[in-house]
């Protein structure tokens, strides 16, 4: 009998899906049971309307929260990624060692863009605008400190000084997980291994998943060295209050040595090209692809064997379009999208288990930190950082390569 598979969500974590549900591999009869065959349904719900390619127009960028923006909407001109714009590049290295985001990096080589892989620069010595004072991190010394009034002279080195102060409490660098297992009994286990002082709330021996990570930073660095690590480290999801386990890991990813890439022809290009894979796929398969752009989901209940799901359009997005039955959802949404679609049912009366407003999907959901962000692109008609003879330059780029 033909199985109908439906994902809400044609950003990275639909696409990708649907991707894994076309040509993964299964283990056993019941896994092949459950694969995509011909005949069957493919559903991609795309609630903008992405440009895939010249079968598929859109209106902007693939990648939903990477987008890359070209100058002008011109492809051959210079453009910038307004969301995620490189990845840290894995070796191959499988012994659990080596860093790096490995699934990036994979899907990179398959769809054959690592031969637009190139290096991500960042600079060695980036300029700092703190409390109306500009700065190079070169400049920042005891003779010239960041305007912070920071403990023990926090203030003369660089603002990112303040993560390794709160990493130590861990222990030295030696002490802390060196493969990706570790990190997961971190995670449970892992604890204040270091005598604290008298003036802190926290006790040795206590574990770091029972902790937010910005109570522990205003604890170990004062208002002050929060501020500055806050403010100088350029990301204000690093020092969220978030699980103090998770971010001692995910903050380490930004120490030195990390080889940063990313892609010439932009960073949604993997999202075009995944897109183009998909559809190549199934029409391999024989597997019927039905992508819906400008559609959002409306509401969703488990309903017997099979899951009752309703869609709203953009051109009347109040209301419902449609109502319909699958054998399989994927919600590739972020928390906020689902709520919006848990509110549709929480209060009606509706046949089947209500799955989003379940007591425990409420409690996952909530686990998941909402922290808005935004970046500021500019693009200039000269190269003004390179103009030696200006004067009024007094912050001139210290070009060095």
């Amino acid at each position: 009998m033909a199985k109908t598979y439906s994902i809400f969500g044609a950003g990275a974590s639909g696409l990708y899906i649907a991707s894994r549900l076309l040509d993964g591999k299964t283990v056993g009869e019941g896994g092949k049971a459950k694969q995509l065959s011909q005949g069957d349904t493919f559903e991609l719900y795309d609630w903008g309307k992405y440009d895939f390619s010249k079968e598929y127009p859109g209106s902007r960028a693939a990648g939903a929260r990477v987008c890359t923006w070209h100058y002008k909407d011109d492809k051959s001109s210079s453009y910038l990624e307004m969301g995620g714009m490189r990845y840290s590049d894995w070796s191959g290295d499988n012994s659990g060692t080596a860093g790096g985001h490995r699934v990036v990096t994979t899907v990179i080589k398959q769809l054959g863009l690592d031969q637009y892989a190139v290096p991500f620069n960042t600079s060695s010595n980036p300029l700092y605008y703190l409390r109306t004072k500009k700065m190079y991190l070169a400049g920042i010394t005891s003779a010239n400190p960041a305007p912070y009034h920071v403990d023990h002279y926090g203030a003369d080195d660089s603002p990112d000084t303040g993560f390794t102060t709160v990493e130590l409490l861990a222990g030295t660098a030696k002490n802390l997980p060196q493969t990706r297992a570790a990190w997961c009994e971190f995670y449970q286990d892992g604890s204040i291994a270091v005598d604290v002082p008298q003036s802190s709330v926290y006790q040795k021996g206590q574990l770091f998943k029972d902790i937010g990570y910005w109570n522990l930073m205003f604890d170990q660095l004062g208002s002050e060295g929060f501020g500055y690590v806050a403010d100088g480290n350029g990301y204000t999801s690093n020092v969220i209050n978030w699980n103090s386990a998770v971010a001692l890991q995910a903050n380490t990813e930004f120490t030195p040595g990390t080889e940063y890439k990313t892609l010439t022809t932009g960073y949604s290009s993997i999202f075009n090209a995944l897109f183009d894979a998909i559809v190549r796929l199934a029409k391999a398969k024989g597997v019927i692809f039905d992508y819906h752009p400008d559609t959002r989901l409306h509401s969703i209940l488990k309903v017997g064997d099979g899951i009752s799901y309703a869609v709203t359009t953009r051109k009347n997005p109040n209301k419902k379009a449609a109502t319909r039955t699958t054998n399989a959802a994927w919600l590739a949404m972020p928390r906020y999208a689902i709520d919006l679609v848990a509110q549709a049912t929480r209060y009606e009366d509706h046949q089947g288990l209500d799955v989003l407003n379940h007591e425990k999907v409420q409690l996952y959901l909530e686990s998941a930190i909402m922290q808005p962000s935004y970046k500021v692109g500019m693009f200039f008609d000269q190269e003004w950082w390179a103009d030696t003879t200006n004067s009024a330059l007094q912050y001139p780029a210290p070009i060095l390569s």
